[in-house]
């Protein structure tokens, strides 16, 4: 059995950030290094995140239309300043506890104790 973190790191946390750094870009206009920073993280991620080479559980989160509102909201926050770089970890975890809760997580992952 899959500890519900290491599932949610490996398998949605990339899609999400996948989303937010487009989101940001798109949007904003920003640059790869310019959201790499926001998202505390690397410019060549970001750029595997741009062209589908990472985050590919992207569709399960499209799916769902109060997650794509609260990645929505992030990428937002992300850039008026109101979430910093570090602060974006708080904000992934409202992501998994949603997920969860709305049984978007696959029942062979637990919250490791």
């Amino acid at each position: 059995m899959r500890p519900l973190c290491e599932f949610v790191s490996s398998e949605i946390l990339p899609g999400v950030r996948a989303l937010i750094a487009k989101k940001m870009m798109e949007d904003h206009g920003i640059t790869q290094s310019k959201a790499a920073e926001l998202l505390d993280t690397t410019q060549p991620t970001i750029s595997h995140y741009k062209r589908d080479l990472r985050g590919r559980k992207v569709s399960i989160l499209k799916q769902h239309p109060p997650l794509m509102e609260m990645i929505d909201s992030i990428a937002k926050r992300i850039m008026s300043g109101e979430i910093s770089p570090k602060q974006t970890g708080a904000e992934f975890c409202s992501i998994c506890r949603y997920m969860q809760k709305n049984g978007l997580i696959p029942e062979g992952c637990k919250i490791s104790e």
